[in-house]
Parts: structure tokens; sequence; C-alpha cells
């Protein structure tokens, strides 16, 4: 497998703009263990955005990655939430496995969200991932994505397993106007379902972040990458 470089730090932010930002396990390793893990993450997640000052549009954990879209109220402020989040989660899982190294693969990846169409597709890209990886039949079943949250029109949701539960506060303003069609209430499970795929090729380059050869049919790029990467994108 080739390496993958390091991504670019931000140094620009934008405040009261839409990033989708991303990272992965180092070596593509598992960092969510169970849902105790994948719960007390979610938890400083939310401490997190409302002490820096981040919106969350939405979010999905993976096995070995996790997925947001996030808008900074305060200049550097996805920054010093991504710094914190992810080195205290790494800390949490060294002590507990008594390991050590990196958990994280690089930096974090930040795609700046220019339009309205790459808002929505990115949307659904990231909350389609666990039905992607067959994780769920139905994206809005999984627990620990915003899906559920969206579905019920719900500006917070509640994860809950065994003993813990995490609160994760959500903005939906953008989400509603973006996705409201003749004011009746948005189905969100039928657009989750539905085969709606980004169209072109700068789509898929927006969404990934990683430039993606032009192919002859796009659905099949879909499900080529997704079998590639076994647990989504």
């Amino acid at each position: 497998m080739r390496k993958q470089p390091d991504p670019p730090r931000v140094r620009n932010w934008k405040c009261r703009q839409v990033y989708h930002v991303y990272q992965r396990g180092s070596r593509r390793q598992t960092t969510f263990l169970n849902p105790i893990d994948s719960i007390l993450y979610l938890d400083k997640l939310d401490v997190f955005a409302r002490r820096y000052k981040v919106r969350i549009h939405c979010f999905c954990l993976m096995s070995n990655h996790v997925h947001f879209m996030l808008e900074p109220l305060r200049k550097g402020a996805i920054s010093r939430l991504m710094q914190h989040l992810q080195s205290q989660y790494a800390r949490h899982v060294h002590q507990r496995l008594n390991t050590q190294g990196h958990l994280w693969h690089h930096h974090f990846h930040a795609k700046l969200i220019r339009s309205e169409t790459q808002y929505r597709e990115t949307l659904l890209y990231i909350e389609r991932n666990p039905t992607a990886a067959k994780l769920e039949k139905k994206a809005h079943l999984y627990d620990f994505s915003s899906a559920k949250a969206h579905t019920a029109n719900q500006p917070q949701l509640t994860v809950r397993h065994k003993h813990v539960k995490a609160t994760v506060k959500l903005y939906l303003v953008r989400w509603q106007k973006a996705f409201a069609e003749n004011d009746e209430p948005i189905n969100w499970p039928a657009w989750l379902a539905s085969n709606r795929q980004p169209t072109r090729h700068k789509d898929y380059a927006s969404l990934l972040g990683k430039h993606i050869p032009i192919p002859n049919k796009m659905a099949p790029l879909q499900a080529k990458t997704h079998s590639q990467t076994a647990r989504a994108g």
C-alpha cells in the first residue's frame, strides 16, 4: 500500500464556515474497541466542542476512523478541539491497554465545504458510512453517528451502553435548510436509504480529500472504494 502523505495543516481557518474533518487510526488500526470507548469519545467531543465554540453538524465513528462536519465560531477552534480530543482519547486507550505509540495517523484532514451541494453530499456520505461498511442495514439505526438525531430532528443525541452515556449537542439549522423540501418534514431515513450519489468526479475528490482517477462509471467506483477499505471511508 502506498504511503499517504501527511495532510497539510489548515492555517487560515474561516469562522462560521463548515469543514469536513476526518482522521484514521495509525496503520489503519482499530481505535474503538468496544461501545464504551465510543461513548467516552463522544462525551469528550461534546465537552471540547462547547469549550472551544465549535458547532457539530454531523459525526460518525467507525472502528478505525472518524468523520465530522464542524463549524468553528472562533479562529483555530477546530485545531484546539481535535488536539485535545484525539490526545486525551489516545491516553485513555494506552492506559487501559498498557500500550504506547501513535493511535492516530498523522494530523487530521480538514476540507472546507464550499457549496450547498458539497454540504449535502458530504453529510450523506458521512452518515452512510455504517451501511457502506455493512455494519447496519439502515444508516439511521447506527448508534455512533448523528443520523439518529437528524431522524428525530432533535439537537441533542444521547448514546447509552450499560452504565455509561454521552450526550452530543448538534447544530441543525443548516441541515434543515439544506434538506427541507416544500416545507415538509425531512424524511431522513429515506434520504439515507436513497441511491443518490455524487455524480461528478470533483465531488468525489472533495469528499474523500484525495485524487481519484476518473472512472467510466461512478457507481462501480463507489462499490470498489468501500470493498477495498472494508470499513468504509
